[in-house]
């Protein structure tokens, strides 16, 4: 595979990763538990200078030379990173089915505060409104009970049938590929000293964590939004709720891929 080519396939997973994570819709968020990170910051400092990768080393006297060698990859700026992602999926995604979770700004610092609330099961908002479904949220009422209507699942879809055709282990290279960049990130939201993969793995754990709903989840509505009326999956993170809503078939999907990204942190 061409090395520009398994950049553009990580690019599009990292991102989608963080969608599925905080697709969220304010007509079905139950109450509370909605702690994010503070705003991203607006950074007018001039850019620093790129962040070179640690060049091949030189082939040796008696070795042959690479016909075709890999040419070195320069990390952009974090202020300039934006450019550096969308062209990877540009190449990859012909008819627009991973621009349009692109379609943003700071793409790398909004991931790094996705992250870091996955990592603790929170779900921010801000950073990724655009990605909420347009389609509306909406229930059944069977015998006197209120039930997540089946077709609200079926808002997740595109995006559960991206996200599960990527390669989890482009994904990881990439995320090891812009470390850098996501630690720039964290640093100026007052996180120091992190290690992006555990943090990776804290949030893919959560997930997989969440236990497997029934085949209709009822619902109580004390206020304008609903909960689940089961105390044990309203005690769940916001994120374990999030992959519930999304649908038993779309949920395992996304269990499935992620499975493969906690193998694949497993094995360094």
């Amino acid at each position: 595979m061409a090395p520009r080519y398994w950049i553009v396939l990580a690019a599009g997973i990292l991102v989608i990763l963080a969608g599925l994570m905080f697709f969220s819709s304010s007509q079905e968020t139950p109450a509370g538990r909605d702690v994010a990170l503070p705003s991203l910051p607006i950074v007018t400092a001039p850019a620093p200078d790129p962040v070179p990768l640690a060049p091949e080393p030189a082939p040796l006297p008696d070795s042959e030379p690479d016909s075709n060698p890999v040419p070195a990859i320069v990390l952009p700026a974090l202020n300039d990173s934006d450019a550096f992602v969308r062209e990877q999926v540009e190449v990859l995604s012909r008819d627009g089915a991973l621009a349009w979770l692109l379609a943003t700004n700071e793409l790398l610092r909004k991931f790094t505060v996705m992250l870091e609330n996955a990592a603790s099961g929170e779900l921010p908002r801000d950073p990724v409104a655009f990605l909420a479904p347009r389609e509306s949220f909406s229930v059944v009422v069977q015998d006197g009970l209120t039930y997540v209507n089946p077709t609200s699942y079926d808002r997740f879809d595109r995006v559960a049938g991206v996200f599960t055709s990527l390669d989890a282990s482009q994904a990881l290279a990439f995320i090891r590929l812009v470390e850098p960049l996501l630690i720039d990130a964290y640093a100026e939201i007052g996180v120091r000293d992190v290690d992006v993969e555990v943090r990776l793995s804290d949030a893919v754990d959560l997930l997989l964590a969440t236990p497997t709903p029934p085949a209709s989840i009822e619902l109580t509505q004390p206020s304008v939004m609903y909960q689940f009326a089961d105390p044990a999956l309203e005690a769940l993170a916001p994120t374990q709720k999030l992959l519930l809503r999304m649908g038993p078939e779309n949920g395992a999907l996304v269990r499935a891929k992620l499975e493969e990204v906690r193998a694949l942190l497993a094995d360094g």
